[in-house]
């Protein structure tokens, strides 16, 4: 007799076939059938016993697709595994009292062979008559025949589903590892790429064929016993460079072991810190030019400060003659203004490192109209020097640019002041477009020329500092923000500059803006 863990565990064996309550199949009416012909019997059955009733795969003679289990005769055949003969059931007093045998169908005679699936026995091949009869040992020795085909044919299904899921698995695990982004090689014992899914391929710039075989320690840069994970460790992990085809990129490692079809192999995952080691490195060196930033303001902003205060603890503490005291005030005045325009572009400096939405808010605006504007601008502010302004290349056939209009015109603005302010009166300051490419991508370039006193290579490498300002021309007033300002913001708009430079030969600083997605695909 079958304990309830036997019984359990059968019942999970059946329900994990996923056979119960399927459409009729012909391979198994062929069977019964066929039985019900060689046995000379009304009826013959599939027979499947669940926790609490029979089901029938296949049934020849009987109109119902499942009857009650309890005091049944098949589930007498599973609980003494073995098969189950009973000549005349009015005379087994087993079944004498059965429904089965006081009523519909009236079985005298039963026959069932447990089919047995897996280990356990998931139900019967039966044969039922309605007249008592002898069963002789050839007879049985055929029943056991047809209820191992039933067997078999049951299991060729479960194996056929198996190998479905299995097929549906290895296809999901295919998908999930060509759409990763980490790259993830398989490795034999020996440390060998036995595969690599497409970010692999994208990593080391080579396609299926060539990863294969190649030492991943070789493709990592790293010694061959360095990729040797401890028997039972966690995943080994390395911090690597490996080169590829775009150069070196820094990469994350980690090395796991796996078994695959009894045999040893390392699966190897790769994941590409260069972006964002970059980005910390930014961040940090960001972070590193604020503090100078803060500790050069505070130097600047004591000088007006001190002046201020000084000139005026003397209006307060001493009489003046009207002369003096106007020029006393005037002093002041002056470094007031100063003081608020060091303030104004700190403001605006520390706005741009903030980066809110107003600062990265953009529109698609033409290049002709936002340098029309800026040298307007700066004719306005300094209206002695408007006709040494000129503007070529305004009907240039230019992609629109993605842009902040109000922050690019300050930008502009600022490169058309330095230039004015670093020229003689009378000589030109032209502004050139055209359109441009860098690296592969559309855009446009501009190029404001003068020709005033330049710069030499060591002011060149600082021009864009913070507070700094070049020394031959001490009368020029500034706070040496400026270009700090201008570096920002062409930075946010992922734009280029390029300075030319030399003593006495005036300056040519060169501008190149990215064209908006739409224009440089259309431009391609």
């Amino acid at each position: 007799m079958s304990t309830s863990l036997d019984e359990a565990r059968r019942l999970r064996v059946l329900l994990d076939l996923n056979i119960l309550d399927t459409a009729a199949e012909e391979r198994f009416d062929r069977i019964t059938r066929m039985a019900a012909r060689l046995f000379g019997v009304p009826m013959a059955f599939v027979s499947l016993v669940d926790a609490d009733r029979l089901w029938f795969k296949s049934q020849v003679g009987f109109p119902f697709s499942e009857t009650p289990s309890d005091k049944s005769f098949c589930l007498h055949a599973v609980q003494q595994d073995g098969m189950l003969v009973v000549c005349d059931a009015r005379a087994d007093e087993r079944f004498a009292a059965s429904p089965h045998v006081t009523g519909f169908p009236q079985v005298r005679f039963y026959a069932g062979m447990p089919i047995a699936v897996n280990g356990a026995c998931i139900g019967t091949f039966c044969l039922v008559d309605t007249v008592a009869r002898e069963f002789a040992e050839e007879d049985r020795a055929m029943l056991r025949d047809l209820a191992a085909v039933v067997a078999n044919e049951v299991a060729a299904t479960a194996l056929q589903e198996a190998q479905a899921r299995q097929r549906s698995s290895e296809a999901a695990l295919r998908t999930l590892l060509e759409h990763l982004p980490d790259s993830v090689l398989l490795l034999d014992g020996a440390g060998a790429v036995v595969a690599g899914n497409p970010a692999a391929e994208a990593l080391f710039g080579m396609d299926a064929a060539a990863l294969s075989g190649q030492a991943a320690a070789a493709l990592l840069g790293v010694p061959a016993e360095r990729l040797q994970p401890e028997p039972g460790a966690g995943p080994l992990r390395l911090d690597c460079t490996v080169a590829g085809p775009g150069g070196p990129r820094q990469v994350e490692a980690a090395l796991s072991r796996l078994e695959i079809d009894g045999r040893a192999h390392l699966v190897l995952a790769i994941h590409d810190v260069s972006a964002r080691r970059a980005a910390l490195e930014a961040a940090q060196a960001a972070e590193e030019r604020r503090r100078a930033y803060f500790r050069t303001a505070t130097h600047e902003l004591r000088t007006p400060m001190a002046s201020i205060l000084g000139f005026s603890e003397l209006l307060v503490k001493r009489d003046f003659d009207p002369a003096t005291g106007r020029e006393l005030l005037g002093i002041i005045h002056t470094q007031s203004t100063r003081l608020v325009d060091l303030i104004n572009q700190m403001l605006e400096l520390a706005r741009l490192d903030a980066g809110g939405p107003d600062e990265q808010r953009r529109a698609v605006i033409a290049l002709p109209a936002l340098v029309a504007a800026s040298v307007s601008a700066a004719a306005t502010r300094a209206p002695e020097r408007a006709a040494d302004l000129a503007v070529r290349g305004a009907d240039a056939p230019l992609a629109p640019i993605l842009a902040n209009p109000q922050r690019l015109q300050q930008a502009l603005e600022q490169l058309l002041a330095n230039a004015l302010r670093f020229s003689q009166p009378g000589s030109a300051v032209t502004v050139a477009m055209a359109p441009a490419v860098r690296e592969g991508r559309a855009g446009a370039m501009l190029a404001i020329r003068d020709q005033g006193i330049g710069m030499a290579p060591a002011h060149q490498a600082r021009m864009f500092d913070a507070f700094y300002r070049a020394g031959e021309r001490p009368d020029l007033e500034g706070h040496g923000l400026g270009l700090t300002l201008v570096r920002e913001v062409l930075g946010a708009h992922g734009a280029a500059i390029e300075v030319a430079s030399r003593p006495g030969a005036g300056t040519t600083v060169t501008v190149w803006l990215p064209a908006t997605q739409d224009a440089a695909e259309g431009a391609r």
